[in-house]
């Protein structure tokens, strides 16, 4: 739990000194929510809350501290110039700390973009959303759980609530941690990049849909997540940070 907090405060004091100013509604955002009790850290004390051997416990404390590893090569990226579509240093660092080769999904969660590698070589990138403040995608190093397509997601969260949404059509979903936290493509959407996971105006008109980053699910144009989907399989790494 220590850690768990300990985590919480160095994202939150990280990203206070290093916030993101919306140029649409005039607020200020953390570019780093993933890694606080909003985020990770709310999974991560789940996963506390079920541990009944010290190895249960270990590997817990094991995911904590690669969470902070995760946190720094946000930091660190944040500073990088690199564009987008280039290879990144702290890719490779992420692939290193978690020994990993073949094909990997990386998502960088400052730039809002994803690059994805064969072998070591960049074969792709693109321009997604990432979840907004409240609901953040997870950081972290995850396996693919389920790969659905078409499938139709129905919101979790009830009518009324700000978070609801209809039941909507998807074409292609990659489940990366169970909970619902999808890649897929976002048709209501035509802006991705930096920037997307806060308030925003769409290039197709603006509506509740588009306005804000997704729910915790990483969003794509449609023709590049039918892309993934035909380009990566069940034993496609990913590492989002």
């Amino acid at each position: 739990t220590y850690l768990i907090g300990a985590l919480d405060r160095e994202a939150n004091a990280w990203g206070q000194a290093h916030l993101y100013h919306d140029k649409t509604d005039g607020h200020n955002y953390i570019l780093d929510s993933g890694y606080t009790l909003n985020g990770i850290g709310y999974w991560l004390n789940r996963e506390l809350g079920w541990t009944y051997t010290p190895q249960d416990f270990q590997s817990v404390v094991d995911e904590e501290n690669d969470q902070f590893f995760n946190l720094h090569m946000l930091e660190a990226d944040y500073s990088d110039k690199t564009p987008y579509n280039q290879p990144h240093a702290t890719d490779f660092l992420m692939m290193k700390h978690y020994n990993v080769s073949g094909q990997i999904i990386v998502v960088s969660m400052v730039e809002q973009a994803m690059r994805v590698y064969q072998n070591g070589k960049l074969v792709k990138a693109f321009y997604v959303t990432t979840g907004r403040v409240e609901r953040p995608s997870l950081p972290g190093h995850w396996t693919v759980q389920d790969r659905k397509s078409p499938t139709e997601f129905k919101s979790s969260d009830p009518p009324g609530s700000p978070y609801y949404y209809p039941p909507t059509p998807i074409q292609y979903g990659i489940l990366y941690h169970w909970g619902g936290f999808f890649f897929h493509d976002a048709w209501w959407r035509q802006t991705f990049g930096p920037g997307t996971q806060f308030p925003h105006t769409d290039a197709g008109g603006t509506d509740f849909s588009n306005f804000n980053g997704s729910h915790g699910c990483i969003n794509m144009h449609t023709a590049d997540a039918a892309w993934l989907y035909a380009n990566t399989d069940w034993n496609t790494q990913i590492l989002n940070y």
